[in-house]
C-alpha cells in the first residue's frame, strides 16, 4: 500500500527531526540491531547473552545491547556495542532504521500478583521476541579474561550456597526456601567441604560458611563461580550466572515455577509438583507454601551428594525450538 503520507508532511518530519537522527546515528554508529530487557532484574540482564549468541550464531552483525549491567558483555563475541539503558532513543533507534527488540517473556499478569508464564522456556521466549527462529541453546553465558580464568583456581572444590534472595532487587517471596534448613545443608557440607556464602549483604548468615555476602561485585562473583565445584542455592541470578560459567548446580525450586520453564536440565532441580504448582505468584500463597516446606534439608543434601559424584563437567547442553 502507498505511503499515505503526503511528501510535504515527509520532508517537514525529517527537517524537524534531523538533528536528533543525526546524534542518534553518532551515538550508535554501525548498529543494526540492539537488544534489551528494560526491567529491574540483575538476572534478567545476564539472560539476554543468549538471544545475543543466536543472533550472531545466525550471521548478525551490527549487535548491541542496552543493559544496566554492561560487565556481563565484557569480552563477549557476540556483542560490537555496549550501552545504558535510554528507554527516549528506542523510538528514535527505530526512526533511523535499527532493530529494537525488547526481549521479555512476561507479556501479562493477573491479580493478585500472578505472572502469566511464557508457553516455551524463558530462554526461547526471549530470543523469539528478538526474531530469531529454530533450535536455540538454553543457556547463558559469561566470557572471562585469561587473568579472571587464573583467578578461578583459588576457589576449586568450593561449595558456593545462597540462603536467601529476599534483598534481591526483585524480591519474590515465593521463590524462598527455610533459612534454617540451609543451615542444616551447610552443617553437613561443612564437614568435608569448603562452603562459601554467596548474596548480599541482607541475606541471613549461614554459619560454618566463609562469608562472602555483598563482597563480591556480580562479574567477581562469576569467577567464583567458574571455580567452584557445585552451587547450592535459589531460583534467580545466581542460578543463571552459575550456569553461564559452567557451574554445576542444585536448586530449590518449590512449586512457583517449574525447572523446564527457567532452568537447566543439567542441575538437580527440587520441584514440588503440588496441585496448585507452578503458580507463578510472587508472595501470595492460599496452601502456607507447601511447595517449599515438603523440600527437607536431607532432600537438598541428597542432591547435592548426587551431584558431587558425578564429574564437574562439560555440562550437557539442552536446546528448545523458538517458532
Amino acid at each position: 500500500m502507498a505511503d499515505s503520507v503526503s511528501w510535504p508532511r515527509r520532508l517537514w518530519r525529517n527537517a524537524y527531526w534531523w538533528r536528533t537522527d543525526l546524534r542518534v546515528r553518532k551515538q550508535y554508529p554501525g548498529l543494526r540491531q540492539i537488544v534489551y530487557f528494560g526491567g529491574h532484574g540483575i538476572g534478567d540482564e545476564l539472560l539476554l547473552t543468549g538471544p545475543l549468541h543466536e543472533l550472531r550464531q545466525r550471521g548478525g552483525t551490527g549487535l548491541g545491547v542496552m543493559t544496566s549491567q554492561p560487565d556481563f558483555f565484557l569480552h563477549s563475541p557476540d556483542v560490537d556495542a555496549v550501552h545504558p539503558v535510554n528507554h527516549v532513543d528506542v523510538g528514535f533507534l527505530r526512526r533511523v532504521g535499527v532493530t529494537v527488540s525488547q526481549a521479555v517473556y512476561i507479556h501479562d499478569r493477573l491479580p493478585p500478583d500472578i505472572d502469566v508464564p511464557p508457553k516455551r522456556h524463558l530462554l526461547v521466549e526471549m530470543t523469539r521476541q528478538c526474531g530469531v527462529a529454530g533450535p536455540v541453546e538454553l543457556r547463558p553465558r559469561l566470557w572471562l579474561s585469561p587473568a579472571e580464568t587464573e583467578r578461578t583456581a583459588q576457589w576449586h572444590d568450593c561449595i558456593a550456597v545462597q540462603a536467601s534472595r529476599s534483598s534481591a532487587s526483585l524480591a519474590i517471596g515465593n521463590k524462598e526456601w527455610l533459612p534454617e534448613r540451609f543451615q542444616t545443608v551447610v552443617d553437613h557440607l561443612s564437614r568435608h567441604h569448603r562452603v562459601i556464602q554467596l548474596g548480599l549483604p541482607g541475606d541471613p548468615l549461614l554459619h560454618g560458611a566463609e562469608d562472602l555476602r555483598g563482597r563480591m561485585s556480580p562479574r567477581e562473583t562469576g569467577v567464583v563461580l567458574a571455580g567452584a565445584r557445585a552451587f547450592v542455592g535459589l531460583v534467580g541470578f545466581l542460578m543463571h550466572l552459575a550456569r553461564a560459567v559452567e557451574c554445576p548446580a542444585v536448586i530449590v525450586y518449590g512449586g512457583r515455577e517449574r525447572p523446564d520453564q527457567s532452568g537447566y536440565a543439567a542441575n538437580e532441580n527440587l520441584y514440588s509438583p503440588v496441585p496448585c504448582a507452578p503458580c507463578w505468584r510472587w508472595n501470595s500463597c492460599d496452601f502456607e507454601h507447601r511447595c517449599m516446606t515438603q523440600i527437607e534439608a536431607s532432600h537438598v543434601i541428597a542432591a547435592t551428594e548426587r551431584l558431587l559424584a558425578r564429574p564437574r563437567g562439560p555440562l550437557a547442553v539442552e536446546r528448545a525450538v523458538a517458532s
